[in-house]
């Protein structure tokens, strides 16, 4: 698993089924509906993250899109990448 991709906290084995509001996403209807990635799109498993571990919402709560939130441990994919070996290494404990 490459550092940076992946979460650390990542769990496998996740059905996507839900928006980033957590709810079942409503069908869309092109030319009916405006299209809205947060509504419409199942990003993700039923705690709120994505495939690779994380979640749409920064640490402060704001949308920032799929996969660009903070993991189960609080970090982003550019935490990961920009962490020491070191540093990484405490932050998966």
């Amino acid at each position: 698993m490459s550092r940076g991709k992946y979460s650390p906290a990542f769990k496998r084995d996740m059905e996507l089924l839900y928006n980033a509001y957590g709810d079942i996403p409503p069908e869309y209807a092109v030319g009916r509906d405006t299209f809205d990635e947060r509504l419409h799109v199942a990003n993700y498993e039923s705690e709120g993250y994505d495939w690779y571990g994380y979640s749409g919402y920064d640490a402060d709560g704001n949308y920032v899109g799929c996969g660009n939130g903070v993991d189960r441990n609080g970090y982003t994919e550019m935490d990961y990448l920009r962490m020491s070996d070191e540093d990484f290494e405490w932050a998966c404990r």
